[in-house]
């Protein structure tokens, strides 16, 4: 006996191996099979089996024949880079992303909500849903709160009319959520991160910026056309439910990995599938690099171990904000989902 293989006594094999296997589809043969483990110890035992049933046999129990892998799992999980990066006296700042949609609804973005989907948050039941996601925010207990904003002075200014009772809150969300929970926390200030990307800021120096615009050669255009197609539709429904949802509700579907993922995707089926370099190179200096200026104007006002920083950015943002700050052992993100549990 050897271990680790099929032993096998046939008593009737009329032809060669081919015709065999032709005859056996309609005849069962008398047969003695005995499988055996790598140990040595009997497994299977089968007689008067078919030639096909004697082939199934092999192939379901060929994973019990050869010897698994050996993963130490433990070993590899003890070597994670947060054993070094993290072992230090300097711990991560806790961070919540906190995506929107412009409350105002200037529809400044290539998707235009219809007027009749707006939600109007300055009634008196929207307010109620605001305040209550307000509160559910204020348990992360931030310390200080960025926004979407590239203008310090006058948001330090109106901010101070605010907490004096002389302004009462607007439409934005930059009012509804970043002043209402700042000044209900007592914060003295909120910081302006915005800021314009490298093509805005260099497009009268460098007149070749100007002409990574044209996306007149697509590659595929009925691509193109499907996906602008299936986003439009998917831009539209998501209108559609937002009136149906409340403040908390919204905010939540809006976090949500997927929605995040998909969001950012619209970027990569419209901006790219150009013949030359046009698309990335034009994503990269508008939209990646406005996201990696506002991740950088937040590590200029260097927030401490000790702070628990709110983001709070249109949802577009949140793709590669997220991915800057899951990525930097200097900060934790924080799911706004936890704050329910």
């Amino acid at each position: 006996m050897v271990n680790g293989c099929l032993q096998a006594r046939l008593f009737y094999l009329p032809t060669p191996r081919q015709r065999a296997a032709r005859f056996a589809d309609k005849h069962s043969f008398l047969a003695d099979f005995v499988f055996y483990n790598g140990t040595g110890k009997q497994i299977l035992r089968a007689n008067k089996i078919g030639m096909k049933k004697i082939t199934a046999c092999i192939f379901t129990l060929f994973p019990l024949l050869v010897p698994a892998q050996q993963v130490d799992w433990k070993k590899l999980q003890s070597l994670q880079p947060d054993r070094i990066l993290l072992n230090g006296e300097r711990k991560p700042t806790k961070v919540l992303l906190l995506g929107t949609f412009h409350f105002g609804y200037p529809n400044l973005d290539g998707h235009k909500t219809d007027s009749s989907k707006f939600i109007d948050v300055k009634s008196p039941q929207r307010q109620k849903e605001i305040q209550e996601l307000a509160d559910v925010i204020k348990r992360f207990k931030p310390t200080r709160i960025y926004i979407e904003s590239s203008n310090q002075p006058w948001l330090d200014s109106l901010y101070g009319e605010y907490m004096g009772g002389k302004y009462q809150l607007g439409r934005n969300e930059i009012y509804q959520l970043g002043f209402r929970i700042a000044g209900q926390m007592k914060h003295p200030k909120l910081y302006a991160v915005d800021t314009w990307p490298f093509s805005a800021e260099f497009e009268k120096k460098y007149k070749w910026i100007d002409s990574l615009w044209d996306y007149s050669k697509p590659v595929d255009s009925l691509r193109d056309k499907y996906w602008d197609k299936k986003y439009s539709q998917m831009y539209t429904a998501g209108d559609s439910v937002e009136t149906t949802l409340t403040m908390l509700e919204n905010f939540l579907l809006m976090a949500e990995p997927t929605t995040i993922q998909r969001m950012h995707g619209h970027y990569l089926c419209g901006g790219f599938n150009t013949l030359d370099n046009a698309g990335p190179d034009a994503m990269s200096i508008w939209w990646y690099n406005r996201n990696l200026r506002i991740f950088n104007n937040i590590l200029t006002t260097k927030p401490s171990a000790e702070d628990r920083i709110l983001v709070l950015f249109g949802n577009g943002h949140m793709p590669l904000l997220r991915h800057c700050f899951y990525s930097s052992p200097e900060f934790e993100i924080v799911e706004l989902k936890s704050l329910l549990k």
